[in-house]
């Protein structure tokens, strides 16, 4: 189940790890994440779920169903993967890293890299590598990861604002559920995730 399609047509597959020792973590919030946001900011979506909640991050959320936030607030970006319980089916080419796909998953991806307001003067590229802190669990009855934990986003001005996000690979991951490359997989190197300029989103003079 993936509530964001990853259009693999739209890949661009090129090895991005060397990129990312050279791009440091700067463009992010410098406040820890415990204490850079009120805790009054409620995602709520999926039927009732507060991902604020759910995730256990405080900052304002980006996300399915929550394309507003207040301005002045750091910010996180939600960006969730799902995956069979076990390798069911893979492609032949597949080479597993881990008993299961979740095991997968978490030993392949290196980073998530966001392009804020693409193609505008105001254009920003954060790269945030994966240093251990990729959610893991269980969102509707199958393993999940999302990495809204990898970093914190700095405030942006009032107005319409679009994210091009990418997820980085060391190697192909694959969820389990099919032999399917295009299905089921994802390509070692930089995968777009999501149509171009989304999720597109407004910041707002009120708080939110």
């Amino acid at each position: 189940m993936k509530l964001f399609s990853l259009s693999l047509q739209q890949c661009l597959v090129r090895w991005s790890i060397v990129l990312i020792v050279v791009i440091a973590s700067t463009a992010l919030a410098s406040q820890p994440a415990q204490a850079s946001a009120p805790v009054e900011n409620h995602c709520i979506t999926f039927g009732g779920i507060d991902l604020n909640e759910f995730y256990g991050v405080p900052e304002q959320l980006v996300a399915p169903g929550c394309s507003q936030m207040g301005s002045g607030e750091p910010y996180r970006v939600w960006a969730g993967w799902w995956m069979n319980s076990s390798f069911a089916a893979v492609p032949p080419e597949f080479v597993p890293a881990g008993d299961t796909p979740l095991e997968d998953f978490v030993a392949k991806f290196v980073a998530v890299k966001y392009v804020v307001d693409p193609g505008t003067a105001k254009e920003k590229m954060y790269i945030v590598p994966n240093r251990g802190d990729l959610w893991t669990g269980i969102l509707f009855g199958l393993p999940h990861v999302n990495t809204l934990t990898l970093g914190v986003l700095k405030p942006l001005p009032v107005g319409q604002h679009r994210i091009d996000l990418y997820w980085i690979f060391s190697a192909m991951h694959c969820d389990g559920f099919s032999e399917v490359v295009a299905e089921s997989c994802l390509p070692a190197g930089e995968t777009r995730f999501g149509a171009p300029g989304r999720p597109a989103f407004e910041v707002t003079a009120d708080q939110r």
